[in-house]
């Protein structure tokens, strides 16, 4: 009976240990975002998460596996998904390191198979897992307790044609494989997670000037071209009257931006900003 209640006793502490032990997953950042929520529609975004394993027990190597999942509860629509382990993390010698893709399109229907790389969102209701996960049977292997450091990264592009609608990443368990947990010999830790982030895409973020959206928020010739295209030769409006309006002559207040505010002022401007004077663009309202 003492025996017992003994070996009970042992494992609640134990228990304890593991689920108080600080440790933590975070989005530590993610770029071509402005104002920390909203994504430069058209550019390519990498989402940095940290694994922060410090308060983990010491002298003990663990397993890991953590899904992502990348999805707009709105119907905006991404490039192709890519997640890579970071040297931080991949370097720590795993017997087996997995970072796999999985699909799903609408519905309630399972996730596909793992892929080299998540498909872009071409229906507005995909979800893309991004997991990694890593193996070590050695005594000790896999990620130290003390790790505390940069492990992944989830790449992907946003669209400008879907300004004002969101993009998020959060946490999955439903893909094959994507358990939340970091795990030993001796039990688990679920990491805490620094929580869901949605994002909202806007056709103009940092400088105004990028008239084709094709310059990554750095103005070219083709801008120019562009804006002549629209004004003088019957061409079709560009997808972004904020980067158009590149004196900003216009308001998204009163009277509201439109684009009569598009002149040959703008154009002006932009070869004076590439050919002559330099003078510095505005940034995006």
């Amino acid at each position: 009976m003492k025996a017992s209640v003994l070996t009970t006793v042992l494992l609640i502490v134990l228990a304890a240990s593991l689920v108080s032990a600080q440790t933590s997953i975070t989005l530590q950042s993610i770029t071509n975002v402005t104002f920390d929520s909203v994504l430069a529609g058209g550019s390519t975004h990498t989402v940095t998460i940290r694994f922060d394993a410090s308060g983990a027990p010491a002298g003990r190597g663990y397993l890991t596996a953590n899904g992502f999942k990348i999805y707009s509860p709105d119907g905006a629509d991404w490039g192709s998904v890519q997640g890579t382990a970071l040297g931080s993390f991949s370097g720590l010698g795993w017997e087996h390191l997995f970072v796999s893709h999985f699909n799903k399109t609408g519905g309630s229907a399972g996730y596909g198979l793992p892929l080299s790389v998540g498909s872009g969102n071409t229906t507005g209701r995909d979800t893309v897992v991004v997991l990694l996960a890593g193996v070590n049977s050695a005594p000790g292997g896999g990620m130290p307790a003390g790790f505390n450091s940069s492990a992944l990264t989830i790449e992907f592009t946003s669209k400008r044609e879907d300004a004002g609608l969101h993009i998020c990443i959060d946490t999955c368990q439903r893909a094959p494989g994507a358990a939340w947990e970091w795990a030993n010999a001796d039990g688990l830790i679920q990491p805490a997670w620094s929580g869901k982030r949605c994002f909202v895409i806007d056709c103009c973020s940092g400088r105004v000037g990028d008239v084709n959206g094709a310059g990554g928020d750095e103005p070219t010739l083709g801008d120019i071209t562009t804006l002549i295209g629209f004004l003088f030769l019957g061409d079709p409006a560009p997808d972004c009257l904020a980067e158009a309006d590149v004196n900003r002559s216009g308001t998204f207040e009163s009277p509201p931006l439109d684009w009569d505010d598009v002149t040959i002022g703008d154009v002006t401007l932009l070869i004076d900003y590439l050919f002559l004077e330099h003078t510095p663009l505005g940034d995006c309202p």
